[in-house]
């Protein structure tokens, strides 16, 4: 799996093809053979080298030579092909506070040999570092911790499965919409797009998959539930996560549609024609397969060199359990606050009605008294019409009557009118004198 260069022939046929060109060619793994050309300060070439060299342009102040080293020859790893890369069983390294060990267990129905790896952990660190639960959950995390086995040869979690799938079916929609649209295979992509493939390569979705199905297996055995969206809820909060592959930075080589685009642009500057200058980026990002995951409070989980995210088990749940206790915490405090700001209005509230009572009763007192005072005047009235002789008997017992059926503390009930309601204002009691029906 190794191919073997001297630093010298290295460096000749990159600068006479490109890094790109030499991986394809001894079918290198190319990340591999960039990090080893920086290791032993291998000079790489630009963009901006290729081009001038591909039009005939000056590229002497583009060469840089090679640097002078102790190290004459390398070995640089190749890429493995996809049934070596099923075949490639995952290692796991001891680390000092958080180990794994490797058990081999034969399937006797079909002699198989399957690899399965439990956890080993220190209780005491991983018990002080969820001290913010309660003891149960803690003793129930160290149990099934204590009793979990990662096999490659296991099943992935159905919604594991069911999020591979519609990696799948997105593929193949992307593929069909980049036909022509008179094709007849050409489908619009009206799909959703599926999380983490947008920062993880096609080369780690197996790796994915498996960290993934991990995560699955050992949250839904401690009893919490998880989402269609593979988010995982504890109590009555939601934790998010991301997996991302980290990218390393490297000079873009210039493809032959840019090159062409450049070519046409420097032939439009000298016929002084107005034209923008395309568009090309200057650097290319390749992943590394270094992967992380990365919680919603920002706080990240990656690969080191001895240790890959499957040797770090434990590490992960503490970093969900830990991210699940700050967003119950912030629910519950905006929770109070939400409780305070509600007892606050309420009181508010409360206050308001009693005001609007108070001033309701305060109305209806003083109209019962603005109605005391005129079945008052007309009392007064009907002694002066009475010592006058201007009225007859019955109309100043008409008015009597009027003041008795207008005066509060009596409040009779006129024949005609009813009781009169003496709550309400003047005007409402006055309208209600004016108001004529007519019945036909």
């Amino acid at each position: 799996m190794m191919m073997k260069f001297t630093r010298e022939q290295l460096y000749k046929e990159i600068w006479e093809t490109s890094a790109r060109q030499v991986a394809i060619k001894y079918s290198l793994n190319y990340q591999k053979l960039l990090n080893q050309c920086k290791e032993i300060s291998i000079p790489l070439p630009g963009g901006k080298y290729f081009y001038n060299r591909q039009h005939g342009l000056d590229i002497d102040n583009l060469i840089t030579p090679l640097p002078d080293s102790k190290i004459s020859d390398i070995e640089v790893e190749k890429q493995r092909s996809r049934i070596q890369k099923k075949e490639t069983v995952v290692e796991f390294e001891k680390d000092k506070r958080i180990n794994t060990e490797k058990t081999l267990e034969t399937d006797s129905n079909q002699n198989k040999t399957v690899n399965k790896v439990k956890i080993l952990f220190d209780r005491d660190t991983l018990y002080s570092s969820l001290n913010f639960l309660e003891r149960e959950k803690k003793d129930s995390i160290i149990k099934i911790l204590s009793e979990f086995e990662i096999s490659e040869s296991k099943r992935l979690h159905k919604k594991v499965i069911t999020y591979k799938e519609s990696i799948i079916a997105w593929n193949k929609r992307v593929k069909a919409s980049e036909r022509d649209y008179y094709d007849p295979r050409y489908q619009r992509n009206d799909l959703s797009q599926p999380k983490f493939i947008k920062d993880v390569s096609k080369e780690q979705l197996p790796r994915l998959y498996r960290i993934l199905d991990m995560l699955c297996t050992i949250f839904e055995k401690l009893g919490e539930i998880i989402i269609d969206d593979l988010r995982i809820q504890i109590g009555k909060d939601i934790v998010s996560f991301e997996v991302i592959e980290s990218t390393d930075k490297v000079n873009h080589e210039l493809t032959k549609e840019e090159a062409q685009q450049l070519v046409k642009y420097n032939d439009e500057v000298k016929r002084h024609s107005y034209v923008s200058k395309p568009n090309i980026r200057k650097y290319d990002y390749i992943p590394n397969g270094l992967l992380r995951i990365k919680m919603s409070n920002g706080k990240y989980i990656k690969d080191t060199k001895s240790n890959k995210l499957e040797d770090m088990l434990p590490e992960i749940v503490i970093l969900f359990y830990q991210c699940y206790f700050e967003i119950r915490t912030q629910r519950e405090d905006w929770e109070e606050a939400q409780r305070k700001c509600e007892e606050e209005k309420q009181k508010a509230r409360m206050l308001q009605e009693r005001i609007d009572q108070e001033k309701k009763k305060t109305r209806e007192f003083l109209n019962m008294l603005s109605d005391y005072k005129l079945a008052d005047e007309i009392r007064k009235f009907v002694d002066i019409l009475k010592d006058s002789d201007k009225a007859d008997q019955e109309t100043i017992e008409w008015m009597s009557r009027k003041a008795d059926w207008i005066d509060p503390t009596i409040s009779a009930e006129d024949e005609l009118l009813g009781k009169r309601e003496h709550y309400k204002s003047d005007e409402e009691k006055n309208k209600f004198l004016k108001e004529e029906k007519y019945y036909w």
